[in-house]
């Protein structure tokens, strides 16, 4: 409710009814009451009250930018990065179909694109179609907690491919007290990136909304990595042995890793939890 958010909610609210884009006002009542009144119809989600300026701010945009919008869906937001930031930009969603609506927005209709004058790709973010090093800043707004965990490790780590080294990736995801939708830490492993600041871990007092089922306690949390520009090497090498290592950019590391599929160390806990104790069990019993 601060001056400095308000100023981009007003603007968001008022692409949002320029545009007659997606109305949720129903899910709004269901998941975030206190929203009520506050915008107007058609209504942008209300948890992109917080997420919508927190990008923004974060981002701390520039004239001439180039940022990519990762599963932008037809929202202001990635109108608001053209129109009002004054930034290039393009849209990437994996969903798309000529006109109409689809649940709430979301995918990407060819009249939206031909409406708007955005550039949007389709494709997914576990191989995002757009060229390394190139953008200045990328985006991926309430995305990853819908994704499985695989493709959300791997969608982390092709933003991070795009990014230019000094771009930022501003992230938002749904958190849960009660389950572990998504875990932001991991993120910020996964992706190879490092944030910018520092980051607040501390659980507001009161709860944002509601989940859809009307029982859980909806929570958004954001995170601002960006890349930095430093190499490393890969493997050990003897500061005696002659040879030097080849080089890496620090932010390819978690690709290193190979995936395990069945070992321990990809099992659940409570699986490993499992096998140990019934190794233990059957020694007892032998002995």
């Amino acid at each position: 409710m601060t001056d400095e958010f308000q100023s981009v909610i007003r603007v968001m609210d008022e692409i949002t009814v320029r545009h007659n884009l997606p109305d949720h006002s129903d899910v709004n009542q269901e998941r975030y009451p206190w929203a009520k009144g506050l915008l107007n119809v058609p209504a942008f989600y209300a948890a992109r009250m917080w997420e919508y300026p927190f990008a923004i701010h974060s981002a701390e945009l520039q004239d001439g930018m180039l940022c990519a919008d990762i599963g932008c869906g037809m929202t202001a937001f990635t109108i608001y990065l053209k129109e009002i930031a004054k930034c290039g930009v393009i849209g990437v969603d994996p969903d798309a179909f000529e006109s109409g609506l689809r649940y709430k927005g979301h995918g990407v209709s060819r009249e939206f694109i031909r409406k708007t004058g955005l550039e949007i790709i389709q494709c997914g973010m576990e191989a995002i179609a757009l060229p390394s090093n190139r953008f200045d800043r990328v985006f991926c707004l309430s995305v990853i907690e819908h994704l499985p965990p695989a493709a959300a490790r791997r969608g982390v780590q092709e933003m991070a491919r795009i990014l230019k080294p000094g771009g930022r990736l501003i992230i938002t995801v749904d958190v849960n007290m009660h389950s572990d939708i998504t875990r932001p830490l991991d993120l910020v492993w996964e992706s190879g990136l490092l944030p910018l600041g520092e980051i607040d871990l501390q659980w507001p007092a009161r709860r944002f909304g509601i989940f859809c089922d009307g029982k859980q306690p909806a929570d958004v949390f954001g995170l601002n990595l960006i890349k930095r520009d430093y190499w490393v090497e890969p493997q050990y090498v003897s500061p005696s042995g002659g040879k030097d290592a080849p080089l890496i950019p620090h932010w390819a590391i978690p690709g290193l890793r190979r995936p395990t599929n069945g070992s321990a160390h990809t099992r659940p806990r409570w699986r490993r939890a499992a096998g140990r104790l019934k190794r233990a069990t059957a020694v007892l019993f032998q002995k």
